[in-house]
């Protein structure tokens, strides 16, 4: 899987499931209308003020 600013993050837990507490640190939830499993990457870093290329 190529993991790029548009990958959905509930794409990314799919396939890298060792990624789930790195995710859930960041206080990243799967409920609700909105969920953050939804998010992109880009959005992801977006709402939590991080810089994607130093990731």
């Amino acid at each position: 899987m190529e993991i790029d600013a548009s990958t959905k993050v509930g794409a990314i837990l799919r396939d890298y499931p060792e990624l789930t507490d790195w995710f859930m640190e960041l206080g990243l939830c799967g409920c609700g209308h909105d969920s953050n499993m939804m998010w992109t990457l880009e959005r992801l870093a977006r709402e939590k003020n991080m810089d994607v290329a130093a990731a």
